[in-house]
């Protein structure tokens, strides 16, 4: 059997070379994702989390994206402004949050900063608001 394997492998090096490759970007993406820390959830998890358990939807992004379109109900507070603007999300430390934002690249430092004021249940949309527009979901404009 390994003989076989090997042999295949001989035989077909580029398919094996690209196998082994795409199992390594794969194993990198799920690490990025579990050292991280921030549990990443779907728009439509994020739509019964909003329904259901009174859960803060936070946007991250800058006011002019904001305006242009928002998951209703929705704080607004950039990146920029977040550890002067904390007292938006309330007083109830048990609520849920929810980080929404363009890309993934900021979110666990503005995690920490929300995490260090007392609230304990943070998730984030994965694929941010182009993936809440991509499940067909309804965006506020003002």
């Amino acid at each position: 059997m390994i003989e076989q394997i090997l042999e295949f492998i001989q035989n077909h090096w580029m398919l094996s070379g690209a196998t082994v490759l795409l199992v390594i970007m794969l194993l990198i993406e799920e690490m990025k994702g579990k050292i991280s820390g921030l549990p990443k959830i779907s728009a439509k998890e994020m739509v019964t989390m909003l329904n259901h358990e009174d859960a803060i939807a936070l946007d991250l992004r800058d006011q002019e994206k904001f305006d242009k379109g928002h998951i209703l109900g929705s704080i607004n507070i950039p990146h920029s402004d977040i550890e002067k603007q904390l007292k938006k999300l309330g007083t109830n430390k048990n609520k849920t949050i929810i980080l929404v934002d363009n890309n993934d690249a900021k979110l666990s430092a503005v995690e920490a900063k929300i995490r260090a004021s007392g609230f304990v249940k943070i998730y984030a949309l994965t694929g941010g608001i182009a993936s809440w527009r991509d499940a067909q979901l309804p965006l506020n404009k003002k």
